[in-house]
């Protein structure tokens, strides 16, 4: 489940399994070329979803249901939901919150293909206090691969190598200026395309 009040994309000093973080780029890659895309192109989330076969639906489906936690959700407090991989045995779907602004949404439906795309299991959705019970690792391994998914290690090396500017980027990719800037340093685009 995305987390609303992210102060960072990353925490600092999150500890992934040996070998996660060449994973995902190469599952970035991977996708690409099953999608007939570039690398450094862009990878829309829900072009992905219908590719491995998770629907999305947007939360205001719902809207007729529950009209007053749909509006509360929508209108009220938007930061508090994101969105959510519901799952009916090994069946996936994820339920988005499309009050948000289209890269948010984008940010927020990567998330959650993380998830699917790393087979993470279901957890109890609520601990015996009532509180969000989640799986710490699997939301930095999502954190993780989300970005990746939008922002390849080919396309942060390509957005600094034609001399993008991070508005050209937001347009291009379709995503938000922390992705990009997260995924620039974090691949440590500047200093490799610098020193070539």
């Amino acid at each position: 489940m995305v987390l609303a009040r992210r102060q960072k994309l990353m925490p600092d000093k999150v500890k992934f399994r040996r070998g996660f973080k060449k994973e995902a780029s190469a599952y970035a890659k991977e996708f690409r070329e099953e999608l007939g895309i570039k690398s450094s192109e862009p990878l829309c989330p829900w072009q992905l979803a219908e590719h491995l076969a998770i629907p999305i639906v947007p939360l205001s489906e719902f809207q007729n249901e529950f009209p007053e936690e749909v509006g509360y959700l929508t209108k009220k407090d938007t930061k508090s939901f994101s969105a959510v991989t519901v799952f009916d045995g090994t069946r996936r779907l994820i339920v988005h919150n499309d009050a948000h602004g289209l890269l948010r949404q984008a940010s927020n439906v990567s998330h959650e293909l993380s998830h699917g795309i790393l087979q993470h299991k279901p957890d109890k959705f609520l601990n015996e206090y009532g509180c969000r019970n989640f799986n710490q690792e699997y939301e930095n391994e999502a954190n993780w691969l989300g970005p990746a998914l939008l922002i390849s290690e080919e396309a942060a090396l390509y957005i600094v190598k034609t001399g993008m500017t991070i508005d050209e980027a937001v347009e291009y990719y379709r995503v938000s200026k922390e992705v990009i800037n997260m995924r620039i340093n974090v691949t440590g685009a500047r200093k490799r395309i610098s020193s070539r």
